[in-house]
């Protein structure tokens, strides 16, 4: 039993991580920063139009690489958290090369049906043949976008989230920046030459993530005995709930780009970028409490977990609620920063920023029951909310076009989430938005 009370362990473990959660907090905050850079100059290089066509190419990209990672990176997450917690440094390395191993040998796999179901796909609408013109650069990003996620998660595992969120935010979208503003200045900026641009950044992320994982785990090539099938056997079960992550968060682009055009995909992924901004502080606080989440479940200090939990989701909601108001209360002067074609996008983003404030309200959930072991209840979950999701956009979309498919993502990830409270609520005596007691197990 342990032998501190609960709210001296927690005390214990906040100072210990503060620290992480300042660095990822600020990492996300650059990332951000970024990200918003690169969507504001990529609009006003191509226009709507030829934003839309990157967007769903960063979106195939996505769906490609999620299958191709088979859940490692949750897996890599849960596994090397527990054995650097344990002080198993053998165990560290040989999962550590096992998870990014099969990653890259899975995106290998998947470059030749890959490419040709994006062929094949009618997406892009009357665009289609321009997308199917970026697809081999597509192909080539998918390793390095499937690996970058696994090295990522290891290096929150190990204790290092602001590492973490720096090699997965900053170094892609500082790089797509500066190669980006090279092709205008040459005036050769095409939605080709920034996918090109897009291939590049993330094998710059990956090639530097390897060597600094070297750099800080002295005995990489450490052997220790790490069953694969054990590994894969908890990794398959989480690919299905990331894969419905990857749904909820992609239908509605995807969907748009089949039923409506380019230029509706460019509003709406503006808008999704801008809303989904305020999840970094869901994100940075996710990438600390994460690895705590398996690491306090598995020693059975449930107390401590469920004050972490409670308290990470208050603060998550203290810091984000502000930058969500504003997006909800100013729509229309931040769209307008885009361009004017860009406005027509006022009501998606309201509704989108609303979607994001329950998101954060209700704190790590997902983080929560997959790294207790709930990970089959969370994808059935997914699995409605996905299925909803997908049924909204195909009624609504041909009607609304962007409207519509922010109507249907919004409504959908506050089911998921607010089911996801229930499951937490019941399996795991863990209520997330009892805000008034931050600091009692009860």
């Amino acid at each position: 039993m342990n032998s501190l009370p609960p709210i001296l362990s927690f005390r214990k473990l906040a100072n210990r991580y503060s620290v992480g959660v300042a660095a990822a907090l600020s990492m996300q905050v650059a990332g951000a920063m970024l990200s918003f850079l690169v969507s504001l100059l990529l609009a006003k290089l191509i226009g709507a139009a030829g934003l839309g066509l990157f967007f769903l190419s960063v979106t195939s990209v996505e769906i490609c690489s999620t299958i191709s990672r088979l859940g490692l990176e949750n897996a890599a997450l849960k596994f090397i958290s527990i054995a650097n917690a344990s002080g198993e440094r053998g165990t560290v390395a040989t999962a550590y090369r096992k998870c990014v191993g099969i990653a890259a040998l899975s995106a290998v796999v998947m470059v030749l049906p890959a490419s040709a179901i994006l062929s094949w796909s009618p997406i892009g609408a009357s665009n289609h043949a321009e997308f199917v013109s970026l697809v081999p650069f597509l192909m080539v990003a998918l390793i390095p976008v499937t690996v970058l996620p696994v090295q990522t998660d290891s290096f929150k595992a190990i204790g290092l989230p602001g590492t973490a969120v720096f090699t997965q935010t900053v170094l892609p979208q500082s790089t797509l920046l500066l190669l980006s503003l090279l092709l205008a200045w040459q005036g050769i900026a095409t939605p080709l030459s920034i996918t090109a641009s897009y291939a590049a950044a993330f094998f710059v992320a990956m090639f530097l993530a390897f060597l600094r994982w070297g750099s800080i785990v002295k005995d990489v090539w450490r052997k220790a005995n790490f069953s694969t099938s054990g590994l894969l056997r908890t990794s398959l079960p989480i690919l299905i709930v990331t894969g419905l992550n990857l749904v909820m968060a992609w239908t509605d682009t995807l969907v748009l780009g089949i039923l409506s055009n380019t230029d509706q995909v460019g509003i709406y992924g503006v808008t999704l970028r801008i809303s989904a901004t305020a999840t970094l502080v869901l994100i940075a606080i996710n990438s600390v409490v994460a690895p705590q989440f398996a690491a306090l479940h598995s020693s059975g200090r449930h107390a401590e977990l469920e004050v972490l939990a409670r308290r990470s989701s208050f603060w998550t909601l203290v810091i984000a609620s502000p930058l969500l108001l504003t997006f909800m209360y100013f729509p229309g002067e931040i769209l307008g920063l885009f361009g004017e074609q860009f406005v027509a996008g006022i009501w998606t983003l309201r509704l989108l920023a609303l979607a994001q404030l329950v998101n954060v309200s209700t704190g790590q959930l997902t983080s929560l029951l997959i790294m207790t072991g709930h990970e089959k209840l969370m994808r059935n979950n997914m699995i409605f909310s996905a299925a909803l999701n997908l049924a909204g956009n195909l009624l609504l979309v041909p009607r609304l076009g962007a409207l519509g498919a922010a109507v249907s993502t919004a409504l959908s990830v506050s089911v998921m989430k607010i089911i996801a409270w229930w499951i937490a609520r019941h399996k795991l005596q863990i209520n997330t938005v009892n805000y008034l007691n931050l600091y009692s197990s009860k």
